[in-house]
């Protein structure tokens, strides 16, 4: 996302991804196995005014590549109109590691360079125009932390695997910078990387 080019890349790559790969809202019941993040495949978010978990089970997520060895998924969900990136290392031998489960930055909305960045935009309350988006931080109060890696198969060219997370990220308002409020949640995606 340095240079130009990427950006681009990055940018014409949502504009075809998006419409084929919006996520339906459906709320989900606690499927969580013991830990923090459901076994469905979702993205839930928390803000100060509305919450919602939105069913990502039929979301078929292809990667872009914003730098290199990062690829990153991305999707807008056309009842809520949040719009999440997230960023996963392009290797697969590097994906399944025990050293992944950390916490990682948040970055700044669609500008994850890094593996396991998550940032997102979403409106201000149901039905708003206005839009809180995400600021990049690293702390202990604002974090994406990968709680589960899972290889599930493979493609042609993909492996695919399963990622559990969790995060809390400071948004401003988009009207109005000075305007601060977290965001917190947790989302399960089935992601695809490169097979080796």
């Amino acid at each position: 996302m340095k240079n130009p080019t990427s950006l681009l890349y990055f940018t014409l790559s949502i504009l075809f991804l998006v419409p084929m790969t919006s996520c339906s809202s459906d709320e989900e019941g606690d499927d969580t196995d013991g830990g923090s993040v459901s076994n469905s495949l979702h993205l839930k978010f928390k803000t100060p005014d509305w919450e919602r978990t939105i069913n990502c089970e039929q979301l078929d997520l292809m990667p872009m590549n914003p730098v290199e060895g990062v690829y990153a998924v991305s999707a807008t969900s056309a009842s809520t109109n949040e719009t999440f990136y997230f960023s996963y290392p392009q290797d697969s031998s590097d994906m399944n590691q025990v050293s992944n489960y950390k916490k990682y930055a948040i970055a700044s909305y669609a500008e994850n360079d890094a593996p396991f960045q998550f940032s997102q935009k979403l409106p201000d309350n149901q039905g708003s125009t206005d839009r809180l988006i995400s600021l990049p931080d690293m702390s202990n109060s604002y974090y994406n932390e990968v709680e589960k890696i899972e290889y599930v198969g493979h493609e042609e060219e993909y492996s695919i695997f399963k990622v559990k997370c969790k995060y809390n990220m400071r948004t401003y308002l988009l009207s109005n910078e000075a305007t601060i409020k977290d965001v917190s949640g947790t989302f399960h995606f089935k992601i695809r990387t490169t097979r080796n």
